[in-house]
């Protein structure tokens, strides 16, 4: 049976990414635990009577999960960088973390080209991609499976919720229309060019 504390050197490629790691988790992690005074309370949370405490309430709480998970990978990422070794169970942890937050980017994927592309500027896309393909032999076979079904998961809830109950049909223009009646037109307008649309001109001289 493979031992959760066996140390593997840490390798050039390992090195790079595990710096780009805890740069990265770390930075969004200690911002997010100490926004406090910073961070404005969502749009949505926006009532003729001011801000509904329980709305923004919720948005604190998954911010900071957020923030925690970001810290702890970071941490973790920056012991191994540091040590220049690392073990099995630092590894498998990597792989979890990146596990667990990849359904979250799979299942809320959004139609078109603005999925596409919000997917391809997650930094969790391409580091899980590059452990999958360079260090998944270092792990435990049931740790790699469990994080394959975490993956597989997330697609499953895209396919069989999302993209049934969230918004039919599944395109662009009606997304657009939720987000426009959330947070408005002008968050809008800065989504459009990720997802390659174009309002018409007589839209956008009378949004109404």
């Amino acid at each position: 049976m493979l031992s959760a504390t066996e140390f593997f050197p840490v390798t050039p490629l390992l090195l790079v990414v595990l710096w780009i790691e805890a740069v990265v988790y770390l930075s969004i992690g200690t911002y997010e635990i100490f926004d406090d005074f910073l961070a404005k309370p969502p749009k949505w949370a926006e009532t003729t009577n001011g801000i509904n405490a329980w709305i923004r309430l919720q948005d604190v709480v998954a911010r900071k999960m957020h923030a925690g998970l970001c810290f702890v990978l970071g941490f973790v990422a920056l012991n191994g960088a540091l040590e220049g070794h690392i073990t099995r169970f630092e590894l498998e942890l990597i792989f979890i973390s990146f596990a667990v937050i990849m359904p979250v980017l799979w299942s809320t994927l959004m139609p078109g080209r603005l999925g596409i592309t919000i997917m391809l500027l997650k930094p969790e896309f391409w580091l899980q991609l590059v452990m999958f393909t360079f260090f998944s032999d270092l792990i435990r076979p049931e740790v790699l499976a469990l994080c394959v079904a975490f993956n597989l998961w997330g697609i499953f809830v895209n396919l069989r919720l999302v993209r049934r109950q969230f918004f039919k049909p599944y395109t662009y223009g009606v997304l657009r229309d939720h987000i426009v009646e959330a947070v408005g037109e002008e968050r809008a307008k800065k989504i459009d060019p990720l997802a390659g649309h174009t309002v018409p001109t007589d839209q956008q001289s009378n949004p109404s």
